[in-house]
């Protein structure tokens, strides 16, 4: 009976998915424009969600300079693109570099946000507990501090546009397609680890690292490849946000956007993959979207001095009392009851 309910919970699962993706790829036909672009950029979203999760929520170690990997990413792409950015430095013969195609690029600010998640990892991984997560935490600001200090290259707190010809798309529809694509490759590919005898190594080392070290897992390489395989979507996220809204500043580093990818994660429920799509895609639509409407109205009626933020914080607060393991867990628990 049990192995009946768990294949009918399956297919129920593959059918809400498949219901799912249909309608996130109808989405252009019913909805204006302006949001469309925002929905696009949602999908992207949801890959930095994911790829957090993929280190945190499989794993257990915390990792708070996740957007240290999406700025390594995001800046890689755009100066692929604009090469002349090193005019009058000390890699000026970086200059006469051909401009690649617009996936290369994408493919290489993953690669470059992996190689330093390789070096970041190799120095800070053998630390257990709070340390890593306070060491990680610390590292967003020191690249932030690269974009001030080579403003020349980067662009300082402006940054710098990579130019209208290197947009993923040439139509906000076109965008939100093409966003929508690398989003569903980088998911199944994550999905396909963390299912993977790979994927039961990371778990064992969340539930019990020694235990694992135990039963001869090498605890410290395997959370090295978690720690790239999360680096590489991250900086694979990061590049295409470059591309989709062709600009690119010091903000991809910053600790809002860090908090917003461990609201998203932890609301949707950590080490659950589908948990973090749910609540990347329905926190990065609130945060810019439905809460600024209800805020507008909110202020109209009661002069309230409230954000969006204090608003995100307090859902926070409900969820984590109401629903310890995150939406997705909750609505596994209502369906097998």
């Amino acid at each position: 009976m049990m192995r009946l309910a768990d294949r009918s919970l399956d297919i129920n699962k593959m059918i809400v998915i498949a219901v799912a993706f249909v309608l996130a790829a109808t989405i252009p036909f019913y909805v204006p424009d302006a949001f469309v672009y925002l929905i696009g950029l949602t999908f992207l979203f949801i890959i930095l969600a994911v790829s957090w999760d993929v280190m945190v929520g499989y794993t257990g170690q915390v990792n708070l300079g996740h957007t240290v990997f999406v700025g390594i990413g995001a800046y890689t792409a755009a100066l692929l693109q604009v090469p002349s950015r090193f005019q009058g430095s000390s890699l000026e013969f970086l200059t006469s570099m051909p401009q690649p195609p617009i996936f290369i690029s994408i493919i290489a600010g993953g690669v470059a946000a992996a190689i330093i998640g390789l070096g970041i990892g190799i120095i800070t991984l053998r630390l257990k507990g709070y340390y890593f997560a306070l060491v990680t935490a610390v590292l967003p600001l020191v690249f932030m501090q690269t974009t001030f200090v080579w403003s020349g290259i980067f662009g300082g707190e402006e940054g710098f546009s990579i130019g209208l010809e290197r947009v993923l798309a040439e139509t906000v529809v076109g965008r939100f397609y093409a966003a929508f694509i690398i989003m569903v490759i980088s998911l199944a590919i994550m999905l396909y680890v963390v299912n993977s005898s790979l994927g039961l190594k990371f778990k064992a080392i969340r539930e019990d690292q020694e235990a694992a070290e135990a039963a001869g897992i090498d605890t410290v390489k395997y959370k090295l490849v978690a720690f790239i395989i999360s680096s590489f979507f991250g900086g694979i996220a990061g590049a295409a946000m470059i591309h989709y809204r062709i600009t690119v500043s010091p903000d991809v580093y910053g600790i809002p956007l860090m908090l917003l990818i461990i609201l998203a994660t932890v609301i949707g429920g950590l080490g659950t993959i589908y948990g973090s799509i749910i609540g990347g895609f329905l926190i990065y639509l609130a945060k810019y979207w439905w809460l600024r409407e209800i805020i507008d109205k909110v202020m109209q009626a009661v002069h309230l001095p409230i954000n969006d933020e204090v608003i995100l914080y307090i859902i926070l607060i409900i969820i984590g009392v109401a629903m310890p393991g995150g939406v997705y867990q909750e609505i596994k628990k209502r369906i097998k009851r």
